[in-house]
């Protein structure tokens, strides 16, 4: 769910960016029918998901989680977007930045499934990607997780619990990123994921 890194990892092309962010909304047979850039960005966002899931930093970070194993590798994904917002690494604004991945996905939703287009409405109706710059709009972000995992699984659980233990361990989880970030920048600007066009991160 670290939908902002997975969109500013992506090279200067919509429809990859767009498959990048999208692919947490698709099925796999959706995934295996895309093609062209929207297949890359798929590609991209497995690649960076790989990467992150298996990386010593985010694992230290995931072992603080105390309580929350089951779901703390997505809370550390929205931890590390949040520092993100923070630690913003472009010239443009996060709010230029947001605002024209809100335009590119407008304009391509179409090319989509329909229930990735239907989440991605919401994300730019209720603007998931600027609420992770602050703790009220985490816990808002991770409200939402909790209902869709309710609404799948009919099980209740308390992610928006997890923004106290954020608070209170602050200054570590934001070493963790600070620390992870730049290696993952650099793994994905090798271009692992990519079949035969060469260009990188924005």
């Amino acid at each position: 769910m670290n939908l902002l890194a997975h969109a500013i990892l992506s090279p200067n092309r919509p429809l990859v960016r767009i498959g990048n962010v999208a692919a947490d909304f698709m099925s796999r047979p959706e995934e295996q029918s895309a093609t062209g850039d929207l297949a890359e960005g798929i590609r991209l966002h497995k690649q960076i998901d790989s990467f992150t899931d298996n990386h010593p930093v985010v694992q230290r970070a995931i072992h603080r989680l105390t309580g929350y194993q089951r779901f703390a590798n997505p809370i550390v994904d929205v931890f590390f977007d949040h520092f993100l917002v923070k630690h913003w690494p472009l010239t443009e604004p996060v709010e230029i930045f947001v605002q024209t991945l809100r335009s590119e996905l407008l304009e391509n939703l179409h090319l989509l499934p329909t229930n990735s287009q239907l989440i991605l409405r919401r994300m730019i109706q209720d603007e998931w990607l600027l609420s992770y710059s602050d703790f009220h709009g985490l816990r808002t972000t991770f409200g939402r997780m909790e209902k869709r995992i309710l609404h799948r699984s009919r099980r209740e659980v308390d992610m928006a619990g997890s923004v106290a233990l954020l608070e209170a361990n602050y200054s570590d989880f934001e070493q963790d990123f600070e620390e992870f970030w730049p290696q993952l920048v650099t793994e994905i600007s090798e271009g692992k994921w990519r079949t035969g066009w060469d260009s990188n991160p924005r």
